[in-house]
C-alpha cells in the first residue's frame, strides 16, 4: 500500500542488480546528487524503480535499464530533465546503450548486465532544447564500472533515434504498465 515514505539519496554510489523491483518505494524518491546504476529485473511485472507518489530529481546521475511492463520515469516536477526509453523489443545482456549530444559527445554509454527493454537515464548534461541520439550496440574501449563506461572509447553502435528535450520528462516509445507504480499510475507518467 502506499503511504508517507520517501527515499533520499542525497550523493553516494549505488548499484543495484534486481529480479524484482530494483528501487522500491511505498511513497516517493528524492534524488539530490550521486551516482545510481539498476539493471533489471527482466519480467514486465516489476521495474527498476517502483514508486507510488513522486520521483523528484535535481541532481546526479541515474541509469536504470530493465523491463519495460511497469517502467517509470523521474516524475516531472523534477528540477533535472531526465529521458524513459522503452524500445521496441527486448535487447540481448550486453547491449550497449549509448548517448550523444548533437556534438558527438558521449553523455551515456552503459553495458546492461542483463536482457532490458526500458531505460531511464538523467543527469545534469541533458539540457533542456537540446537534441540527443540513441544509439544501440558497438564497442566501448577503456574502463566500465558497473555497466558504466567512465571514458568516451565508444565507438559502432547503430543509430535508434534523435529526440529533443522539451520539458523534465521526455519520453520515447511505448510500454504495457499499469496499476499503481506502472507507467499509468503512481507519478512515473508525466502529466
Amino acid at each position: 500500500e502506499g503511504g508517507d515514505y520517501y527515499l533520499y539519496i542525497n550523493g553516494g554510489y549505488v548499484v543495484v542488480n534486481a529480479e524484482g523491483d530494483g528501487i522500491d518505494s511505498n511513497g516517493g524518491i528524492v534524488m539530490t546528487n550521486g551516482i545510481v546504476l539498476v539493471t533489471g529485473p527482466t519480467n514486465n511485472g516489476n521495474g527498476a524503480f517502483d514508486y507510488m507518489s513522486n520521483f523528484s530529481i535535481s541532481g546526479g546521475l541515474l541509469v536504470a535499464v530493465g523491463s519495460a511492463g511497469m517502467a517509470q520515469a523521474p516524475s516531472a516536477e523534477s528540477a533535472q530533465n531526465s529521458v524513459l526509453i522503452n524500445l521496441d523489443s527486448p535487447l540481448a545482456a550486453g547491449t550497449i546503450i549509448n548517448i550523444q549530444d548533437r556534438s558527438g559527445n558521449n553523455l551515456l554509454t552503459f553495458t546492461p548486465l542483463k536482457t532490458y527493454q526500458s531505460v531511464a537515464f538523467s543527469s545534469p548534461d541533458l539540457e533542456s532544447g537540446n537534441e540527443y541520439t540513441i544509439n544501440i550496440g558497438g564497442n566501448v574501449n577503456g574502463e566500465v564500472a558497473d555497466g558504466l563506461s567512465t571514458t568516451d572509447g565508444y565507438t559502432g553502435g547503430s543509430q535508434y533515434t534523435s529526440f529533443s528535450v522539451s520539458g523534465s520528462v521526455t519520453l520515447l516509445g511505448t510500454a504495457s504498465g499499469y496499476g499503481p507504480g506502472g507507467m499509468t499510475g503512481g507519478g512515473g507518467w508525466p502529466h
